[in-house]
């Protein structure tokens, strides 16, 4: 345990001594109840911002997709795909969670298809929805048993327009059980893999310890005190996938040339997995066309860099920034970040909800960008 602080600490001081340019936080929303709470953003060239309202946490009766257009949410594509329906489940999104746009300007959303108090997935909910801009559904891939377990958590995903016809799905299986994974989608074939499952890349880390606003939290199975899981936030950087369990700090990497490679075997695949280094304990991740790559660190409150070198460099730090969640960079040099307060739900505070709206949206320039 006292390597395991120690860990942590030179962390946060390798941080602390790289913030001297930290950046003012601008908040650009501020999401009040009856909205839920957030956590996937994705933004177009144009600027539009799109966010997502899981339900796998909490199961609103809310949009679950919406546009942000001065100040207000407008459901996107459309109320009958974003409120709870009677329809088949691959009709609506039932808990669309990571977001992401490809090199087209189109929106991709996982839902994973999970509703809190409902046991399972139904067939048809957990899918890779895409969109066009104008919010034509361009691509829908339904994943199905025996890929699907009932324990998946398909949390985030990227989409990779260098392989396959119509492009390829990278998507993290943090998992609501004890086999997290990465799986793989072939959006022209439809073909879905599972690999890396349980491997040491997507794992849990056992005895995990973080601080959660100040407060130290133990990650045990029979008694969760943090948001937990496996491979998690995920990035697509210079043709390899970066991936970083929720419950660790280590961060992977692998070709996307060999990740998209239904032929190869498991067992090249994992041989063909990089470990990165150490990172900041982190939910969501983003990066930029010059191969930083961007994290959540919730520990110190801040948005941090990663160089394409290995340095760390501190953005921001914020109280705010208690549970920074989904993320997003755009190409005019701004980093997004949704603040949905995960941490305060009543499953990690013995029943007790200590989610105080609203829930920001909010972003910081980056002006350390070389």
């Amino acid at each position: 345990m006292k390597k395991k602080i120690a860990s942590i600490i030179c962390v946060a001081c390798l941080l602390a001594a790289r913030s001297i340019f930290a950046q003012q936080l601008e908040i650009v929303a501020r999401i009040t109840p009856p909205a839920p709470d957030m956590s996937g953003i994705a933004i177009t060239p144009d600027g539009r911002i799109f966010l997502g309202f899981p339900r796998h946490a909490d199961n609103h009766n809310g949009c679950a997709l919406a546009e942000l257009k001065d100040g207000q949410l407008v459901p996107f594509p459309n109320k009958e795909m974003t409120y709870p329906s009677d329809r088949p489940y691959n009709e609506w999104l039932v808990s669309p969670h990571g977001m992401t746009t490809d090199g087209n300007g189109n929106i991709w959303v996982i839902d994973d298809g999970k509703r809190a108090g409902i046991d399972g997935i139904p067939e048809g909910a957990a899918k890779v929805v895409g969109f066009s801009p104008d919010g034509e559904i361009i691509a829908s891939v339904v994943i199905k048993s025996p890929i699907l377990r009932q324990d998946m958590h398909l949390n985030d995903l990227r989409i990779d327009l260098k392989h396959g016809e119509k492009g390829t799905a990278y998507i993290t299986n943090s998992s609501f059980g004890t086999t997290p994974s990465l799986l793989v989608v072939d959006i022209a074939t439809r073909n879905t893999r599972e690999v890396l499952a349980n491997h040491y890349s997507t794992a849990i880390q056992q005895g995990y310890v973080a601080f959660l606003e100040g407060k130290a939290r133990v990650y045990r199975p029979d008694n969760v005190t943090l948001p937990s899981g496996g491979a998690n936030g995920v990035a697509l950087v210079k043709g390899r996938l970066y991936w970083t369990p929720i419950t660790g700090r280590g961060l992977y990497s692998i070709s996307t040339d060999s990740l998209s490679d239904f032929t190869l075997l498991e067992s090249v695949l994992e041989k063909a997995v990089r470990y990165e280094g150490d990172r900041p304990a982190c939910d969501g991740l983003a990066e930029d066309k010059v191969g930083n790559i961007y994290f959540s660190a919730y520990e110190q409150m801040a948005l941090v860099k990663r160089t394409p070198d290995g340095q760390f460099e501190t953005l921001t730090q914020n109280p705010l920034l208690g549970w920074p969640d989904g993320m997003f960079y755009t190409n005019d040099g701004y980093l997004y970040v949704t603040l949905g307060q995960w941490n305060r739900l009543p499953g990690f505070n013995k029943g007790k909800d200590l989610r105080k709206p609203p829930y920001i949206v909010a972003r910081i320039r980056d002006i350390l960008q070389k």
